[in-house]
């Protein structure tokens, strides 16, 4: 894991801690948070997500968001804890992984409501038509860095405006490493769910959103079919408080049957949704890139998660 403390990230936490300075005054004023303020913070944290360009394992971005994701954490959970784990690879490689997660305590005595994201990106473009492009990383603003953006968000958000309900942010490792047939993705939610296996069902979340590839610009986010078995609940009050804040980017039908994080955990019994639109053309490519992305489609799943969250 690389240690670093570059100028790029001191300027980047200046920027952020500047913009809290301006908007300060007229949040408190308002006693009610801003929409445009933290759309600002998630767009931010995507810009230096996608400069750092590819970002798993063994990577310089990868050390450097994991450096971020601790930073917001340390600054706005409750409690952070880090799951390290090992992951022993086809060709009989190891590689050291981390799953991070933060704990916001909340007032209720109540078993909490996770969010999840990965923060890894895909190693491979396999999904070019071209072969020659197909083994090079993806930078993944989309794919990884949207919904680690749009949580690091929402984590600021629980700090500054707590909830009742007990909640968990994990962000995941490993979810799009290993290539196409080896089994060895999903690694980080694999991991978490085997650690609740362990431990107390009474423990366990009440529920798991998953927030993946939430940045498309033409965003539009149907239910997902495996998390229609899982959650069905979960997705109804998902898409009501969507339809009533008139965030239309919440598509009622259903459409895919989508692997994702959500799985390791439905099979545990948990109700286990994923919000994502799977209608991105750039979808392990190397365009995969922030100008495909927008600060509305953020804001719109962030804003669907934060009244969700109150009204739990």
């Amino acid at each position: 894991m690389n240690i670093i403390c570059s100028t790029c990230i001191r300027s980047y936490f200046l920027r952020i801690a500047l913009f809290l300075f301006v908007f300060s005054g007229t949040v408190n004023a308002q006693q009610t948070y801003s929409v445009e303020n933290y759309s600002r913070i998630m767009w931010n944290h995507l810009e230096m997500l996608s400069e750092l360009g590819p970002r798993y394992v063994g990577t310089k971005g990868y050390g450097k968001t994991l450096q971020l994701i601790r930073h917001v954490g340390a600054e706005f959970a409750d409690k952070v804890v880090e799951h390290p784990f090992v992951v022993k690879q086809h060709d009989g490689r190891q590689r050291q992984m981390v799953n991070i997660e933060f704990i916001f305590h909340g007032e209720k005595e109540d078993q909490p409501v996770l969010l999840g994201t990965h923060f890894d990106t895909r190693p491979y473009a396999d999904q070019e038509s071209d072969p020659t492009l197909q083994n090079h990383p993806i930078t993944g603003s989309n794919d990884g860095g949207s919904g680690t953006s749009v949580l690091l968000g929402l984590a600021q958000y629980l700090k500054e405006y707590p909830v009742s309900q007990p909640i968990r942010i994990m962000f995941f490792d490993g979810e799009d490493f290993g290539q196409s047939g080896t089994g060895e993705m999903f690694l980080g939610s694999k991991h978490h769910a085997n650690f609740l296996r362990q431990n107390f069902q009474r423990t366990w979340p009440l529920a798991v959103i998953i927030v993946d590839m939430v940045g498309d610009k033409d965003l539009e986010i149907f239910k997902e079919t495996n998390s229609l078995a899982s959650g069905p609940k979960v997705l109804d009050r998902i898409y009501n408080v969507a339809r009533r804040i008139n965030i239309f980017q919440f598509n009622e039908k259903s459409k895919y049957t989508i692997q994702d994080d959500h799985l390791p955990f439905a099979r545990l019994g948990i109700p286990s949704v994923v919000l994502i639109d799977f209608d991105y053309p750039y979808w392990h490519k190397l365009s995969d890139t922030l100008n495909k992305c927008s600060p509305k489609s953020l804001s719109a799943v962030f804003s669907v998660l934060v009244r969700v969250l109150s009204e739990w």
